[in-house]
């Protein structure tokens, strides 16, 4: 995410908000979807501020219970990252035979399986 300022984690937090019904979510489900530390999941989440690709969301006074919301500028730049991956992954796998890839995804889909894990880690 070199091309876009993002570090990895910067990355999953930002496509992890995209990927929400509404761009929100509360930092301690970032955390746990992402398998974060709370504090690191706030440092990342001031540095998203910092930036403006993020927002605190919600007037609660009690400051444990806000959400981060993505910005139209937090919601540009994780498509235009995930723009990029896709584009990476792509010329990756054109190299690739089909049943090699094929066979891949079912190794990986058993493992996942196996360890109990029926989706993606970054699903909320």
């Amino acid at each position: 995410m070199g091309k876009l300022g993002l570090s990895r984690s910067e990355f999953d937090v930002l496509t992890a908000l995209l990927a929400t019904a509404d761009g929100e979510a509360r930092p301690g489900d970032l955390s746990a979807g992402l398998l974060l530390t709370t504090g690191g999941t706030s440092n990342i989440l001031r540095r998203l501020e910092r930036e403006r690709l993020v927002e605190r969301a919600g007037g609660s006074s009690d400051r444990r219970s806000y959400r981060i919301r993505l910005t139209p500028a937090g919601a540009a730049r994780a498509r235009e990252a995930l723009s990029l991956v896709d584009a990476r992954l792509t010329q990756l796998l054109a190299s690739m035979e089909i049943d090699a890839i094929r066979s891949g995804t079912e190794i990986l889909h058993e493992l996942l399986t196996q360890l109990g894990e029926d989706g993606p880690v970054h699903q909320l």
